[in-house]
């Protein structure tokens, strides 16, 4: 029997919830006590009749009388409590009635019996469990008792809470709880064989549609039958209408009944709900004829007309209804003085390629992101008129524009940047889009130089803002600290870290303090440079030998020489430890130490870093030590449960969940790998169970991970679940278009056109978006239309073909992947040949026009020489292109390499081999270059 029991038995058993009056109306003294004893043990032993007594008392609950709690005998009463207390469904209603039994002991009996359940205690509850649950009625007990996989306990106090006052707070919290930790409690409950309890637990506190979803993925993973009176947990009784309805329309998408789901949410006349589930299934004519309705009676030029209109627009477009779009784009483009309004319309504009008239819309409000929309459009002649700062005269006015500048600045009144300010920033970023590197210095620089403060931040700050923007971020550590300075601002230094991959503030600061000791000569402002060269994975002349690496692990990881004496350095390392975490083994890892590396990690495993007891598994795994892996997965999920142990009561974040996740995913890989079928098995299930996360973020980690090792066909299906769930709205931060942007990513290969079409409606989510830069409303369009471009040369389709290259070329002319991958596979299409070759026609006289206007933008020089090199036209005319993208950048050996496959095409072959064996002294990591040295040595033979 459990422990418990007997002590119930005795009557030892004291708490506060059980009366004193109980034990003291017939105390049975000790020598009693000791007759009550061996009577009990004759009655435990093994007996015929027993056993049918026992059988007939649990088995048939109406000959089971509550007048038993008022036996005269003291071992009875105490007998009867514990059986009723055990057989809460048959005696359940027996105790709520014996509630208010005229015999007192029997009512507080009862009430005890009820306590018990409400706090989620029964018989067979472990002994320190109990313990726990009888020193508190906090909410938080019934938390404790999730972590620790008790799920039916909590099932049996939700149940028997159902009428509390705190019942929507127990809900919340446990609900955030499932959420939190999902990947957690699916092990627990696959461990004791509780996925049901888990189940009914996610059915009695679900407070979401995720969370419905949750329960209804689980109930098709253990088998059991969906239909239409179960589509719903029994908590969606205390939902709003709205909160029902948008669950069972999500649920029913869900269960592929998609049909039915668009049904429901017409039925709820919810816009947002309805315009969502058409979305999902193409109905985009439908889509549009009811925005065009709300358009037509919104206020015009409002923000509410002006989303209508957009989504005419994003449905007209996909639907082919040609006129319809004209009379959106029309609408679109009159006046408005609503910041909101103007804000959704350029957008919706931009990416459906009315490029002109977006960056015309936002010029009045916005200067400096309609001049970089023209750049990512290819339209550079329009952003430095937009700027007002004529390209032609940059040569002759540069200085005077930045003295201007900064003038106006000092001058201002106004505690804000200066607009003047602003627009030579963006000038700053517009001359390195086209290579004028010499000239986008001398503005970064003389800036950098400037005593100028707005409020408290330095204008160098800005110059650091703009640099990152522009993807050059080799200059920051330059400008953030300039000759003769001894300090660095903490916001420059925010900018230098956010730059850096697997950086943070710790490491930083471990490696800029480490190398003031290591190299104490160099100045303060090369030693940052150093840092941040470092950080990057660069080598420097001043430190790069193993030894070095050896002093500086040494002072970073260790805390060597930090302090002195001795105690000192103890205190050091203390210091350090603090700050050691993961990114200082990553550091080590991109200069190639990976004995420092692992020394990193093996410090952080001792004192237990779960982060780095994953990596260490990861890189067993890689290398094929799938035993030593196991246990180092095992040793991962150790600490992720340990964590859950009562004594901690510290907030998991989701970094956890994501070690938790991958390490499933793991071991279910090497369990395959090795053979182990049934264990494979059980991590499968394992992993498909995690799969009803009501949290959309795990489930996107999940299926990212997956995808990464598997083609099963579980990853679709979830993705399909995934998408419904986001497109409906997500309390967190997967959207739909993470998750669409994943799915078509997956598909392309086997579905292209699938593919393409899940992608652009990620795209089409994000014009009422301020997440993104103005040039992702050019670059993201542009993919989707790739895409829809391969699919429809796969399928011959001609039409199709010439309308995605005319959407192309609106959104960005010197689009110049289309021309060097696509062109080529069109040749060899029947019936495409003709367009191909007008398409390379068009790209390339855009592009010479705009070389011979920006000759140092090597880089666009580069690639529509290759892009003729690829197609094999035009190639006298990209021979010099190439040779002047060489000539202002005679070290890139990507350069060099273009310049070589233009004259193996002209039949030089031997200057294409010399050329190209240069280029792989210069970079012999770039398989690209073997292969063509073994190409070129081929036909030379």
């Amino acid at each position: 029997m459990n422990k418990l029991f007997w002590k119930y038995f005795f009557g030892c058993y004291r708490s506060s919830t059980c009366s004193a009056g109980i034990a003291s109306k017939r105390l049975v003294s000790r020598p009693w006590r000791a007759i009550l004893f061996c009577l009990l043990v004759l009655a435990c032993l093994p007996s015929p009749h027993a056993t049918a007594a026992e059988t007939s008392v649990e088995g048939s609950p109406e000959s089971f009388s509550i007048e038993q709690l008022a036996d005269d005998d003291y071992g009875r009463r105490q007998a009867a409590t514990v059986r009723l207390w055990r057989l809460r469904d048959q005696s359940r209603q027996a105790i709520m009635n014996a509630v208010n039994h005229p015999d007192p002991e029997v009512a507080e009996r009862a009430r005890w019996v009820l306590r018990q359940w409400r706090r989620g205690s029964l018989p067979d509850t472990p002994p320190q469990i109990a313990r726990l649950l009888d020193s508190a009625d906090d909410p938080a007990v019934l938390e404790e008792l999730v972590e620790l996989g008790q799920f039916g306990s909590v099932v049996v106090a939700i149940e028997e809470s159902a009428n509390a006052a705190d019942r929507d707070l127990l809900h919340k919290r446990l609900s955030a709880r499932l959420t939190k930790r999902f990947p957690i409690f699916v092990r627990a409950a696959q461990a004791d064989d509780s996925a049901l309890d888990l189940l009914a637990l996610v059915d009695l506190c679900a407070d979401s549609k995720e969370m419905a979803v949750c329960r209804i993925d689980l109930m098709r993973e253990l088998g059991l039958e969906v239909d239409d009176n179960t589509l719903l947990p029994s908590s969606s009784k205390y939902w709003t209408l709205a909160q029902r309805q948008q669950a069972e329309v999500t649920v029913l998408f869900a269960l592929g009944r998609n049909e039915e789901a668009i049904a429901r949410a017409i039925q709820s006349g919810d816009p947002t709900m309805i315009r969502a589930s058409r979305m999902l299934l193409g109905r985009w004519q439908a889509i549009a004829s009811d925005a065009l309705a709300t358009a037509k009676r919104a206020d015009a030029h409002s923000t509410e007309a002006t989303a209508a209109w957009c989504d005419v627009l994003i449905a007209a477009d996909r639907s082919g209804d040609v006129p319809l779009v004209d009379q959106a784009r029309k609408a679109l483009t009159t006046e408005s003085e609503d910041m909101s309004a103007i804000s959704i319309g350029w957008k919706c504009l931009a990416s459906h390629g009315f490029v002109d008239e977006a960056i015309a819309m936002l010029r009045p409000i916005d200067v400096e992101g309609a001049a970089m929309l023209a750049i990512a459009s290819a339209r550079t002649d329009l952003a430095f008129d937009i700027l007002e700062y004529p390209y032609e005269q940059i040569d002759a006015k540069l200085s005077a524009w930045i003295e201007t500048a900064i003038h106006l600045q000092i001058t201002s009144d106004d505690s804000s940047i200066h607009p003047q300010m602003t627009r030579l920033l963006t000038l700053m970023r517009c001359l390195l889009h086209v290579g004028r590197e010499s000239d986008a210095w001398q503005i970064a620089s003389e800036l950098a130089d400037s005593p100028i403060s707005i409020g408290s931040i330095q204008i160098r700050e800005y110059v650091l803002q703009a640099l990152a923007m522009s993807n050059q971020e080799a200059w920051m550590p330059r400008l953030a600290v300039r000759p003769g300075e001894r300090e660095i601002s903490s916001t420059s230094r925010r900018f230098l870290i956010l730059s850096m991959n697997d950086m943070d503030i710790g490491l930083w600061l471990a490696l800029t303090g480490s190398l003031e000791k290591l190299l104490p000569s160099i100045s303060f402002d090369r030693r940052i440079e150093i840092a941040f060269l470092l950080g990057i994975g660069e080598t420097v002349d001043e430190f790069g030998s193993d030894e070095d690496f050896e002093k500086l692990f040494n002072e970073m990881v260790l805390g060597h020489d930090t302090f002195s004496p001795n105690a000192g350095r103890v205190l050091a390392r203390q210091f350090m430890s603090r700050q050691l975490n993961t990114s200082f083994a990553s550091f080590f890892s991109i200069h190639d130490q990976s004995r420092l590396a692992s020394r990193v990690l093996d410090l952080l495993r001792m004192r237990g870093d779960i982060q780095a007891q994953s990596m260490a598994a990861e890189e067993l795994k890689n290398h094929d030590r799938a035993d030593l892996a196991n246990v180092a997965f095992e040793q991962v999920w150790s600490g992720l449960l340990d964590r859950s142990s009562l004594s901690n009561t510290i907030r998991r974040n989701s970094d956890e969940m994501e070690l938790a996740i991958k390490a499933t995913v793991a071991q279910w890989v090497l369990a395959r790998r090795q053979g182990y079928d049934e264990r494979a098995a059980k991590l499968k299930q394992q992993i498909r169970l995690m799969l009803c996360s009501p949290s959309t973020g795990q489930r996107k980690i999940m299926l990212h991970e997956l995808a990464e090792v598997s083609d099963d066909e579980m990853i679709l299906s979830a993705y399909q679940v995934l998408i419904a769930m986001t497109a409906l709205g997500s309390a967190e931060t997967s959207d739909l278009y993470d998750v669409a942007r994943d799915y078509a990513t997956l598909v392309r290969e086997t579905e292209p056109g699938e593919a393409a079409r899940w992608f652009d409606l990620a795209v089409g989510a994000t014009s009422d978006s301020n997440n993104y830069h103005p040039l992702a409303y050019i670059s993201l369009p542009v993919f989707v239309r790739r895409w829809f471009l391969e699919a429809a040369i796969q399928e011959n389709d001609v039409e199709q073909v010439k309308t995605h290259f005319e959407r192309i070329y609106a959104l960005n002319p010197m689009d110049v992947d289309v021309a060097e991958r696509l062109l080529p596979l069109m040749r060899e299409k029947e019936g495409m040949e003709e367009v191909a070759e007008q398409a390379f026609e068009r790209t390339w006289k855009f592009g010479s026009q705009y070389v011979e206007t920006y000759p140092f933008d090597t880089t666009a020089a580069n690639n529509l020489a290759w892009v003729a090199a690829m197609n094999k036209k035009r190639l006298s005319e990209a021979a010099k292109m190439a040779e002047q993208a060489v000539y202002f950048e005679p070290d890139s050996a990507i350069f060099r390499d273009t310049l070589a496959e233009i004259l193996y095409q002209q039949g030089r072959k031997t200057e294409a081999l010399q050329i190209e064996r240069a280029c792989i002294l210069d970079d012999p990591g770039q398989w690209h270059l073997h292969e063509q040295i073994k190409k070129y040595a081929a036909e030379l033979e």
